[in-house]
């Protein structure tokens, strides 16, 4: 039996491509319109599985998305990097004269910033989905507009793609985190966490924790800051650690669980590859 992933957007979007590298390709897919019905889709347990986007290396990273994994009852068991390249897809047999809109996905649009400087006369419009865009110019057959998108969207949906590459920078990759239901078995040998913790606001407290976590033989891979919402002047840490040992997490914990305001264990897990 096929497993069951939600992504965010429709087939042939860049979640659908994160999904295969991870899965295979024989997956069933839960196509969502929005990040929170991805994350509510896996604690609910209607799906096995779910691919989210957290970061870009051009457009930073995705708070909401931080946010949600704290919200909901979920949690990560995996992680899958992808060169994203951003192509300009359209009706065959339309030319990039023609165009008069760009529809793509707000994360996609940021990518590139530098394509549509050349052409500020056609309109820019946000949507859902890379894929959702492809989509909806097959359906309503609209020969004046072009979708931003990947490959395999232009693939699924039989559109011409009339510029590649159109990113801003050749070096732009994706991160994706695969999440489940939270309580499943343990990763075996996992050598990488993700964790969300709040410091007191006293001078040093950061850097007292930074220290710490060095001293323990771990190394930090990302550090996020976001502010508290309804708390004035104070910041939350998201945070990748990278261990050799589960013991070394589980003095960090310890440790943390007495000088932290918060700390919690969003998963425990293998780094990834990163594919294209």
């Amino acid at each position: 039996m096929m497993k069951k992933i939600a992504i965010q957007g429709l087939r042939g979007s860049f979640h659908h491509e994160a999904a295969n590298h991870y899965f295979g390709n024989a997956i069933a897919l839960e196509e969502c319109e929005t990040f929170s019905d991805l994350v509510r889709f896996v604690a609910l347990n209607k799906v096995e599985y779910g691919v989210i986007a957290i970061e870009n290396s051009l457009a930073g990273s995705i708070l909401q998305n931080y946010a949600l994994l704290r919200k909901e009852k979920v949690e990560i068991i995996g992680e899958v990097g992808l060169r994203v390249k951003m192509n300009v897809m359209a009706l065959q047999g339309v030319n990039e004269s023609q165009i008069e809109e760009f529809h793509s996905h707000q994360m996609a649009i940021r990518q590139c910033g530098n394509y549509f400087d050349q052409f500020p006369k056609v309109k820019v419009v946000e949507t859902f989905d890379t894929a959702g865009s492809a989509k909806m110019i097959v359906d309503q057959q609209l020969s004046n507009v072009a979708a931003i998108a990947g490959e395999l969207a232009a693939k699924e949906y039989n559109l011409k793609i009339i510029k590649k590459g159109i990113e801003d920078h050749d070096l732009n990759y994706t991160r994706f985190l695969i999440i489940r239901k939270a309580g499943g078995s343990k990763i075996e040998k996992p050598n990488k966490v993700s964790v969300y913790f709040q410091t007191k606001n006293d001078s040093g407290s950061l850097a007292h924790t930074l220290t710490i976590i060095s001293g323990l033989g771990i190394n930090l891979g990302k550090l996020q800051s976001h502010p508290v919402p309804s708390k004035n002047s104070l910041y939350g840490f998201y945070a990748n650690l990278e261990i050799d040992e589960l013991e070394q997490l589980e003095d960090l914990e310890r440790i943390m669980n007495r000088m932290a305001l918060t700390f919690e264990i969003l998963g425990i897990y293998r780094k990834g590859q990163t594919h294209g």
